[in-house]
């Protein structure tokens, strides 16, 4: 198995472990907690750990060499970076009073949009 399969099936249990302790607070303290922490949890666990997976399965399954074997690992740092900054400030920014405006959400989107073009590209230029 490719080593860059390995760190996203590591990084998708991850976000399977969080996304589900998430869903877990969420069930438990019932309410307003599960309007504040739904995008970050549906998110976590979507394109966390769905996603993550499937990343893994792409690289691990690719006939022949892929055409950069280092966008791979852009992609894998921008897309963690993008989703947990993401999840984060989305739970942040959706308590009251919190210092942590919504908007802040936008950038580390950008990041994770960015890394799947990363993939899209990599995939794109690797079989056709």
């Amino acid at each position: 198995m490719p080593f860059i399969s390995k760190l996203f099936f590591g990084a998708s249990l991850a976000y399977l472990a969080f996304g589900t302790a998430m869903g877990l607070l969420m069930a438990i303290r019932r309410g307003k907690w599960t309007l504040r922490l739904m995008p970050s949890h549906a998110h976590m666990n979507l394109l966390g750990w769905a996603s993550g997976f499937l990343f893994a399965l792409a690289y691990m399954i690719v006939p022949g060499p892929l055409y950069s074997q280092s966008l791979p690992y852009y992609h894998f740092v921008l897309w963690n970076a993008g989703l947990a900054g993401m999840a984060l400030m989305w739970a942040l920014s959706r308590f009251p009073k919190s210092p942590v405006p919504p908007g802040l959400v936008a950038p580390f989107g950008a990041l994770a949009i960015i890394s799947l073009w990363l993939f899209m590209i990599n995939m794109a230029l690797t079989v056709f």
